[in-house]
């Protein structure tokens, strides 16, 4: 859960997570919020953590998680084996 991060704290923890969850587990959620309680309500840690997935060699493939489960403010990672 990435709540009340800076945006370069969120990526930082992000990529810890995702590093040592590789080996261990195939799909994780990260829970960023959807920026509703930011300024001008913009989702600055979803858009970030985003483009981190992106670039992340560990990372196959990322989604929105099921609206039980956070929906747009969570994302699904699938990892690399």
């Amino acid at each position: 859960d990435l709540h009340g991060m800076t945006a370069a704290d969120a990526v930082e923890r992000a990529t810890r997570f995702i590093d040592s969850a590789r080996g261990r587990h195939r799909c994780v959620a990260i829970v960023h919020g959807r920026g509703l309680h930011s300024a001008g309500q913009v989702s600055v840690l979803k858009t970030r953590v985003r483009d981190c997935l992106r670039q992340h060699r560990g990372v196959l493939a990322y989604a929105d998680a099921p609206r039980a489960d956070g929906g747009s403010g969570a994302v699904y990672v699938l990892l690399r084996r």
